[in-house]
């Protein structure tokens, strides 16, 4: 996936638009989820994301866990708190939609859902820091990653 961005100078494969130039970028966007919610999306069939904002972005991106662990709610799942990746890209899943009130078993309430689909598990965790908002992750960090179709437990 390429991103668009604003870059101000002439550079290769730039198309000039105004004043400012646009160049393509070879990096992949990733958002940080704490963990038990990174293993439940890419695992259990989580198929929202609870965010108190609204995104309009559409498509893939990438899965960080970050280092954070919630403890009490990865065991409710049945989870061992210490088995979980934490600060690594775990995975990818498709953002499709932005909605208040969803159906779906893992919404919370007063949240917006971000739709989610057609989740990806990374065959071996990439470390990566993570941060608010959206991370632009430098496509080199991905090359040789080998994603497969996520088998979710029922």
């Amino acid at each position: 996936m390429n991103l668009v961005v604003f870059r101000p100078g002439l550079s290769s494969g730039s198309k000039k638009r105004g004043k400012q130039k646009l160049a393509v970028s070879n990096e992949q966007r990733a958002i940080s989820i704490r963990q038990p919610w990174a293993y439940a999306i890419l695992h259990l069939g989580k198929d929202v994301e609870n965010r108190p904002m609204r995104t309009h972005y559409r498509g893939r991106i990438l899965i960080q866990a970050s280092l954070k662990v919630e403890e009490d709610e990865a065991r409710e799942l049945k989870l061992d708190p210490d088995e979980l990746s934490t600060g690594a890209i775990v995975g990818s899943v498709e953002i499709v939609d932005c909605i208040r009130g969803s159906k779906s078993k893992w919404a919370n309430r007063g949240q917006w859902h971000w739709v989610l689909k057609n989740p990806r598990v990374l065959a071996k965790p990439i470390p990566f820091k993570g941060k608010f908002g959206f991370i632009r992750v430098p496509d080199r960090l991905l090359r040789g990653a080998r994603f497969a179709k996520a088998r979710i437990a029922r």
